[in-house]
């Protein structure tokens, strides 16, 4: 690991829970990081799992028996994708964040011919046919929309439906088999007084620095939808430590506390990914913390030429390798790509990872590395 990072990427490993974990349930890993970015619906339940005490980890069912309950939400929040989020979360941060995130869709709301009218109508048929508990596919709900004679498909489904998230119409329900349904949202989501603004940001600019530092303003910014001004004013309010590095302002402690030899001792520490990992997706500024030495950030990861391996492989907290899984009824094969040859010691661990999350699916598991650098 570069040395200018090794205290920053141990802190972070340790203060989301992935390294020596101490989350009860998954509910209480959002409880600690507010808000998980969720578009791959199967990995983001993973990296949830990851988060928990090992004599506690929920398995896959687990965890969608809890999403079915709404113990666990999936909506657009913060940001324009999907997040996994508390039932009580949802309202105060949808506070902050919609308008912002109503101005980020503005213009492509022209360019797909909706304005505010056409949004209004289509969220009122959406709210009628979710009416008295019931829960609908968005398959179901498209075809609601276009007989009533509002056209409701591809980019312009997308955005009306963000839009009925955004207005508290609509939130996730529970799967029906293989597929995602809509619920009201006064159905899954508690009522809540309305709170003062520049608390509610100082209590999750508190949040998120509790749980992700050491960060800075821009990561901040960029991770809720905010402007540089309010991540900087919600950050100082909290009163939190300040250091300086390359002229950056960090918040937060650097180093890892006492825990942090629990993931470096020994073998190799390997971590399975997914590659919207809040550990990727909490810093916009600062990603490089995971990069292998000379690697610079961009808006993801460095990934191999032509790989489609989007999750990432962490060795001892450092970026080596890519993977994914191909699930069957029965069994499940990781497949693996490595970014620079992997011992012995490493892949051992590597073999023993996969295996933990074969424990978390319930079936078996073996492992592919498909490319293998000499």
């Amino acid at each position: 690991m570069d040395e200018q990072w090794d205290g920053v990427a141990a802190a972070r490993l340790h203060r989301q829970g992935l390294w020596a974990p101490t989350a009860a349930d998954a509910p209480a890993v959002l409880d600690a990081l507010v808000a998980m970015q969720g578009q791959e619906f199967a990995y983001a339940l993973w990296a949830l799992a990851q988060r928990v005490r090992p004599a506690d980890r929920p398995g896959r069912a687990d965890l969608l028996a809890a999403f079915d309950r709404g113990d666990i939400l999936r909506t657009h929040v913060l940001r324009t994708t999907w997040h996994l989020v508390r039932p009580r979360d949802v309202r105060p941060l949808l506070r902050l964040t919609a308008p912002r995130l109503r101005r980020q869709l503005a213009g492509y709301d022209r360019q797909l011919g909706l304005d505010r009218a056409e949004i209004d109508r289509a969220e009122a048929l959406l709210a009628e046919e979710l009416a008295g508990g019931r829960q609908r596919t968005r398959r179901e709900l498209a075809d609601a929309l276009a007989a009533a004679g509002i056209a409701a498909s591809g980019q312009r489904l997308g955005h009306l439906m963000m839009h009925a998230e955004l207005d508290e119409v609509l939130i996730s329900g529970a799967m029906a088999g293989q597929q995602h349904t809509y619920a009201a949202f006064a159905d899954r989501v508690p009522a809540q007084g309305e709170r003062d603004e520049a608390d509610a940001l100082v209590e999750l600019a508190a949040r998120y620095v509790a749980g992700r530092a050491p960060v800075t303003a821009k990561d901040f910014a960029g991770w809720a939808s905010l402007t540089l001004t309010q991540a900087r004013a919600g950050l100082d309010a909290t009163g939190v430590a300040q250091h300086q590095r390359d002229g950056v302002t960090y918040y937060g402690e650097t180093g890892p506390g006492p825990a942090a030899a629990a993931g470096r001792a020994g073998r190799p520490r390997v971590d399975l990914l997914q590659g919207y990992d809040e550990m990727i997706m909490s810093y916009s500024q600062s990603r490089a913390a995971i990069l292998p030495g000379g690697s610079k950030a961009t808006a993801g990861l460095p990934v191999l030429n032509g790989t489609t391996y989007l999750h990432a492989v962490l060795i001892d907290g450092v970026l080596a390798g890519h993977w994914r899984h191909r699930l069957t009824a029965t069994q499940a094969v990781v497949e693996l790509q490595s970014l620079r040859p992997w011992s012995a010691a490493e892949r051992r661990a590597i073999d023993d990872a996969v295996q933990d999350y074969g424990r978390y699916l319930d079936r078996p598991v073996a492992a592919d590395v498909t490319t293998q650098p000499s």
